[in-house]
C-alpha cells in the first residue's frame, strides 16, 4: 500500500545551511533562510502553500469560507492593482499563520484582538540574531509594533470587502481594529533646530555667558602630527540633511536618495528652476505621495554651495550616498541636548507645524507635504487656533 503524501513542509539541509520546502512530487524549493531564520522560512512555506491552493467559496456562507481563501483571492486578483501590493504580500504570511483553519464568520472582535496581541509579541524579522550582530538572543530583539498589526488587519478587512463586492461572500464581516497610535505631538522649536544644526556642524555648548545664553564653540582637536584635525567636518552631511528636512518637509528616505541630476531611481534637485523633485523621472507613485516642492531662497543658496562639494547625491559621506542616518544623527542629537523622541521624521513634523503656526492654510501645507488637507487639519490643526478667530468674533458681535 503506498505511503500517504505528507504535503508541503520545511526541511533543513545541513550541507547548504538552508531551509528547503519539500513537497510531494515536486523538486525542493529554496527559501534562502539559514538555520537561525526559521520564522522567515515559515513565511516562505506559507507563501508556497498560498500559491498552490485553490479557493472554494461554495455558496458564499462566511461560516464555510476560510480566511485563507479570502486572502488568496484578494492577493491574486486585486492586490497587484493597489498602490502598495508589497504591504499585502508582507502581511499574508502572518495572517495565514494565525488564521489558518478559521472561517470568515469566526473573525469576532475577540479573535481580532487576539491577533494584535499575538503579533505584537513577535520579534521584528528585520533583525538578525547571534554573535557579531546587535542582538545575541531573540528575547533582546524589539517586538513588532501595534501599527504593523493594525496595517495587517487592514489588509484582512480589505480582502473580505473585496470578496463581498465580487459576490463571493453573502455578507461582509467587520474586522475590529486596534486603536491607532496617537499622532506625534513633538516638534522642534526654532532654537532647538538651531542647536541641532550647530551640533551637526561640530559645535558644542561649552559654557553660558553672564546672561545665561549658551556659548557654542567648535573644539580644537590636535592630531599626532601637531596639526588641527578637521574631525567634525565628517558630520556636515547631517547638517545638510537637517536643513533639507526642515525647509522642504521631505521624508527621511527620500532626502537620502536625492541627486543633483534627473534619475529614474529617487528624486533630484533642479537648482536652476529651484524645485526639489521627490520622485524620479518615470518612477511609479506610492501611497506616500512624493509631490515636487519649491526650494526657499535660503536653502537654494546652501545647495548651490553643496553641489560643488558633492559627487552625485545631495547627502553624502566621504563621497558615498547613505541608506540610513542613525549613528551620526544620534551624535548630533545628544550634543544638542535633545531626547530620544527626536528622530529624523521630526524634521517633516516641524516643517508642517511651523507652516501652520505662521498662518499658512491647511490646503497649501498639504500640497507642500504631498498629503491630504484632512490629515493636516487632524494632525496639526491645534497649532492654528487663529483660523477660528472669525467664528468667535462673529458670535461675540452678534445681536441679542
Amino acid at each position: 500500500m503506498p505511503r500517504p503524501a505528507k504535503g508541503a513542509r520545511l526541511y533543513y539541509s545541513r550541507k547548504d545551511d538552508r531551509w528547503l520546502i519539500r513537497d510531494s512530487g515536486q523538486p525542493d524549493v529554496g527559501t534562502g533562510c539559514a538555520y537561525g531564520e526559521h520564522a522567515q522560512a515559515e513565511q516562505k512555506l506559507q507563501e508556497h502553500l498560498a500559491r498552490k491552493y485553490r479557493p472554494d467559496f461554495g455558496k458564499g456562507d462566511p461560516a464555510r469560507v476560510s480566511v485563507l481563501d479570502v486572502l488568496k483571492v484578494y492577493t491574486d486578483e486585486h492586490a497587484p492593482h493597489t498602490a502598495r501590493p508589497d504591504v499585502v504580500k508582507s502581511a499574508n504570511p502572518n495572517l495565514g499563520q494565525f488564521f489558518a483553519g478559521k472561517m470568515v464568520a469566526d473573525l469576532t472582535p475577540n479573535v481580532c484582538r487576539a491577533y494584535a496581541t499575538w503579533r505584537t509579541a513577535q520579534p521584528q524579522a528585520r533583525y538578525k540574531v547571534g554573535p557579531g550582530y546587535r542582538f545575541e538572543t531573540v528575547d533582546q530583539v524589539p517586538r513588532v509594533g501595534s501599527q504593523t498589526a493594525l496595517r495587517e488587519l487592514g489588509v484582512l478587512s480589505a480582502a473580505i470587502g473585496y470578496a463581498h463586492a465580487e459576490h463571493r461572500l453573502l455578507y461582509p464581516v467587520v474586522i475590529a481594529m486596534p486603536d491607532k497610535k496617537p499622532s506625534r505631538e513633538r516638534w522642534l522649536s526654532r532654537s532647538e533646530a538651531a542647536r541641532l544644526i550647530l551640533a551637526a556642524l561640530g559645535f558644542r555648548n561649552v559654557a553660558n555667558d553672564p546672561s545665561g545664553t549658551p556659548v557654542w564653540r567648535r573644539p580644537r582637536v590636535i592630531g599626532p602630527d601637531g596639526k588641527l584635525r578637521a574631525e567634525f567636518d565628517k558630520s556636515r552631511h547631517v547638517a545638510r540633511f537637517i536643513l533639507t528636512g526642515l525647509y522642504t518637509g521631505t521624508r527621511h528616505e527620500a532626502i537620502l536618495r536625492l541627486k543633483w541630476l534627473p534619475t529614474t531611481a529617487g528624486g533630484y534637485v533642479d537648482l536652476r528652476g529651484g524645485i526639489l523633485y521627490r520622485r524620479g523621472q518615470g518612477e511609479g507613485e506610492s501611497s506616500k505621495r512624493r509631490t515636487p516642492v519649491p526650494l526657499s531662497n535660503r536653502l537654494q543658496a546652501h545647495m548651490r554651495r553643496w553641489k560643488g562639494q558633492s559627487v552625485s547625491h545631495v547627502i553624502e559621506f566621504e563621497g558615498m550616498p547613505l541608506e540610513r542616518l542613525r549613528r551620526a544623527w544620534n551624535t548630533a542629537r545628544l550634543a544638542a541636548g535633545l531626547g530620544e523622541e527626536v528622530t529624523p521624521h521630526i524634521l517633516r513634523h516641524s516643517f508642517a507645524t511651523w507652516a501652520v503656526r505662521e498662518g499658512v492654510s491647511f490646503g497649501m501645507v498639504a500640497l507642500a507635504l504631498g498629503t491630504t488637507e484632512r490629515i493636516v487639519r487632524d494632525v496639526y490643526g491645534h497649532h492654528a487656533p487663529e483660523h477660528m478667530r472669525g467664528v468667535v468674533e462673529a458670535v461675540s458681535a452678534g445681536r441679542r
